[in-house]
């Protein structure tokens, strides 16, 4: 019989103090971890619409080359698709990017910089994440 009792004693599990400090390290890791996974969301949401941008950036330095005069190239003109999805506009040169209100609550304005007369050079406005692969990137405003 005694064996049996001791064996109750040691089977009696977790006391309500460790339950919770289990449950206070849980909460301290996710309100690190939920803001951190938000801006990636973010992120990678921002640079998918930036990279929809990629065939108007192209097709407006090419135009940019052939006809050396930024105004010219506008949407469905000058070998420029025409804006569709979440690409708003193309005018002058300028990429407008729709950006969904779950993303952020602006829209993206892609300018070429044609400063430099041999390549265009692309400031971000709008936005509140700058991505690094483009060059001439600034945050918004």
């Amino acid at each position: 019989m005694k064996g049996i009792n001791s064996m109750k004693k040691n089977a009696q599990g977790f006391t309500l103090i460790e339950l919770m400090i289990v449950v206070a390290i849980i909460g301290i890791l996710a309100a690190i971890a939920l803001p951190a996974y938000q801006d990636y969301v973010k992120r990678s949401k921002l640079t998918s619409l930036l990279t929809e941008a990629n065939p108007y950036k192209t097709a407006i330095g090419i135009c940019y080359q052939t006809d050396a005069n930024i105004d010219l190239c506008d949407g469905g003109s000058n070998g420029i698709p025409a804006a569709e999805g979440n690409i708003a506009s193309v005018t002058n040169g300028a990429i407008t990017i729709t950006v969904p209100a779950a993303t952020d609550d602006k829209n993206i304005v892609l300018t070429p910089d044609t400063t430099n007369k041999s390549k265009v050079i692309w400031t971000i406005k709008g936005g509140t994440i700058c991505v690094d692969a483009i060059d001439g990137c600034t945050a918004g405003t």
